[in-house]
């Protein structure tokens, strides 16, 4: 199931669980250590109990299964609270200021639509223990004789509900604000590497839509191969950007008619590492450099710039490796005609493993197979 968070609500929401879940452990330690003296053993093994149970959650949460951690986090603590609770003292014991914790990390967890659940889950748990102590089934120090004696305790969960309710509203809020600011500065992003695009494509003289075409099958290629939105988000960005470094080559070896010579070739093939330098400062584009600095790679270890081998070349930049082939073998250039789909095909396959990933090449193969008549 693809997470609804954005990555900073989802980092707020693993720290302030984090937080929470550690606040429990060592408190519900603390405790069962301090009932041992009044040897309400009850109440001891499920104190120990909630801080042994903390620990697996804390490597679930770490992990990103935030709603089930907080689920099981919110069973237990309901659990210990009323077993503490019919162990100890009974409505009168000091667990009940343990209700309100419940209400809060369930509301601030699951949304402030869940309020009125876990306030009734708090209010039944209440109605049950009374009613056991007027039975007479709980020994309490000081037993209850009528349920009126719940009123001024739910009035304080219902308020401790509704002022947890306003806060998480607020919290909400805030991150669709967050969130809303954060789909703009990556929309304005995404429009200024369009616009350095197009610079790229005006200087190599690039037949026009090149970086669009590139953008395109790298995303449809990504999918097909199943990796995540934020995956394909860094390898569009790095698509658009792959060939950054050529605004520090020369137009008299850039723009050159003929074949380069060696020194001329070598100067070219510095313009990855000249990307890597330009972008190296642009927090939001470092997932995207592996793609622009490692797609001149081959599978077989013979590209530039640090003659990486089969795996070793970052998947990003062997899925462009293919793309980036297929759109400049299809297209006319100064020196030569576009090639015939046909030829292209027999070109691609003629390379695996030797240019190509083997693996990508058979997926890709598959993606463009009858879609693309000359």
């Amino acid at each position: 199931m693809p997470n609804k968070f954005t990555p900073y609500e989802t980092n707020q929401r693993v720290q302030t669980l984090n937080v929470i879940i550690w606040v429990l452990l060592i408190a519900s330690f603390a405790l069962g250590v301090l009932n041992i003296q009044y040897r309400t053993w009850g109440s001891v093994i499920a104190l120990f109990g909630l801080s042994v149970f903390c620990v697996p959650l804390l490597w679930m949460n770490k992990k990103g299964y935030i709603g089930v951690s907080a689920f099981f986090l919110n069973f237990i603590v309901l659990m210990v609270i009323n077993i503490n609770m019919w162990d100890g003292d009974g409505i009168r014991d000091a667990g009940l200021l343990a209700y309100p914790i419940f209400i809060m990390i369930g509301i601030l967890f699951f949304g402030k639509r869940t309020a009125p659940l876990f306030t009734l889950a708090s209010i039944a748990s209440l109605i049950v223990l009374v009613y056991f102590e007027i039975q007479g089934n709980i020994k309490p120090t000081i037993g209850a004789t009528r349920f009126d004696i719940l009123v001024p305790i739910i009035i304080l969960l219902i308020a401790a509900a509704a002022i947890t309710y306003i806060v998480a509203g607020n919290i909400d809020k805030h991150l669709e604000r967050v969130k809303n600011s954060e789909s703009e500065l990556r929309k304005n992003y995404d429009l200024t590497l369009d616009a350095w695009a197009k610079v790229l494509e005006f200087r190599d003289n690039e037949t026009e839509g090149h970086s669009r075409r590139l953008v395109e099958l790298s995303t449809q290629l990504a999918r097909a191969l199943n990796l995540s939105e934020e995956e394909i988000t860094y390898i569009r960005r790095g698509a658009l950007l792959h060939d950054i470094g050529k605004l520090a080559i020369p137009d008299s070896i850039l723009l050159k008619p003929g074949p380069l010579d060696a020194g001329e070739r070598k100067i070219m093939e510095e313009h990855p590492v000249i990307a890597k330098q330009m972008l190296a400062q642009v927090s939001f584009l470092q997932p995207s450099i592996d793609l622009v600095y490692s797609h001149h790679e081959r599978w077989d270890g013979k590209g530039y710039p640090d003659g990486l081998m089969g795996e070793q070349i970052p998947l990003s930049a062997r899925i462009f490796a293919i793309v980036d082939q297929w759109d400049a073998l299809r297209s006319d250039r100064p020196y030569r005609k576009a090639w015939p789909v046909e030829k292209v095909l027999a070109y691609i396959r003629d390379n695996i493993g030797v240019v190509y990933d083997p693996d990508l090449v058979e997926v890709f193969l598959t993606l463009v197979d009858g879609k693309h008549d000359q």
